[in-house]
């Protein structure tokens, strides 16, 4: 009886530190995985930023438009206005979605 009861603390333990082992490897491997992933995304957001300052700072250099070329980006911007409107009316299953995308929610 003392040998079925050192036995089973014998396999409890061995279970122990195997299953220990066996998951602290799969944890170390999953903090490496974050840590890169981690590392990455921080790089593309300084990437992002600095884009996101040289485009203001483009934009900043750019000369303001002139009242010509106001009155034109207006027209146009009315024109495409009215021919959106158009197309919607005569589409036969309604307006189109504004992302370009179709619509697949299903009904």
């Amino acid at each position: 009886m003392l040998l079925l009861i050192g036995t089973a603390v014998a396999l409890t333990a061995l279970t122990w530190f195997g299953s220990t082992w066996w998951y602290g490897r799969k944890l170390a491997d999953l903090q490496r995985r974050l840590e890169k992933t981690r590392l990455a995304a921080n790089q593309h957001a300084g990437q992002a930023r600095r884009q996101i300052m040289m485009l203001q700072k483009e934009l900043a250099q750019r000369p303001p438009l002139n009242s010509v070329q106001r009155h034109t980006r207006d027209e146009a911007a009315e024109r495409r206005a009215a021919l959106e409107a158009s197309l919607d009316e005569t589409e036969p299953n309604g307006p189109s979605p504004t992302h370009g995308f179709a619509d697949t929610q299903p009904m």
